[in-house]
């Protein structure tokens, strides 16, 4: 035991894997350390206006803060460390911990791993527009974001140029050989492709509606013929008709 009261042996130290086990660990050496108080429940600065007692443990206690934060630095990797490293207190750091590894952090980790999964199985269908594309994939990553997932706006961009139906295989082409995929953002592309969606359904109700005036105009031709034909075969046959009984009359 060095001094100070630190164990400096052999130290279970925590690379990300096997948390619960390392708690385990960790328990005994905080209790052997008479530190496991301050790190669990931690302590409060007092009132300016505190007596010298309240002071003195206040000192005290403080002091047991920082040789439980040394002992905690000591037992995590280098990555870790990196995630505790702006804690002010060893209940922060316990806490930090705990959210990221305890059974919490499982729980995310289970959660993450279906988001991943819907991620990747994610692409545009024929009924869906452009918004309501982007709307299901920002929800996704959104809540991959909130289980610490880091995932770059270039790399949501291609996914998009990927997953896109084939309506848009002519703009995906344009976009990839004219712009920079690494600094185009999510908001440019979805504005770009909702740009080149509005246009063609522009071309197509004009096309629409010049079809259907077409159309109109072909029926009413036909009904038009229909109705002068009828009318002109009835005239002949009722003069055919009349004239035949004035023959017979005049016999």
């Amino acid at each position: 035991m060095a001094s100070g009261g630190l164990i400096l042996g052999s130290l279970p130290i925590f690379d990300g894997k096997g948390y619960d086990d390392w708690c385990v660990k960790m328990d005994v050496i905080l209790g052997f350390q008479e530190i496991d108080e301050v790190v669990k429940v931690g302590f409060k600065e007092p009132p300016k206006n505190a007596d010298e007692e309240v002071k003195k443990t206040y000192k005290g206690m403080k002091k047991l803060d920082c040789k439980a934060r040394v002992l905690l630095h000591q037992c995590v990797a280098a990555p870790i460390f990196q995630k505790i490293s702006k804690a002010l207190t060893a209940k922060e750091v316990w806490e930090i911990l705990q959210n990221g590894y305890g059974n919490f952090g499982k729980m995310k980790k289970v959660k993450l791993q279906s988001l991943r999964r819907q991620y990747e199985l994610l692409s545009m269908t024929e009924k869906e527009n452009v918004a309501e594309y982007f709307d299901r994939l920002q929800v996704i990553t959104n809540a991959m974001r909130a289980c610490d997932e880091n995932i770059e706006d270039n790399i949501i961009v291609e996914k998009v140029l990927r997953t896109l139906t084939p309506r848009f295989d002519h703009v995906v082409v344009a976009i990839e050989e004219s712009r920079d995929l690494d600094v185009m953002t999510i908001e440019e592309l979805q504005n770009s492709l909702e740009a080149h969606e509005q246009r063609v359904n522009e071309r197509k109700n004009g096309e629409k509606v010049t079809e259907q005036a077409l159309q109109a105009k072909v029926s009413y031709g036909v009904r038009g013929r229909g109705r002068s034909g009828w009318r002109g075969r009835g005239r002949g046959r009722s003069r055919g008709r009349s004239g035949g009984r004035n023959s017979e009359t005049e016999t």
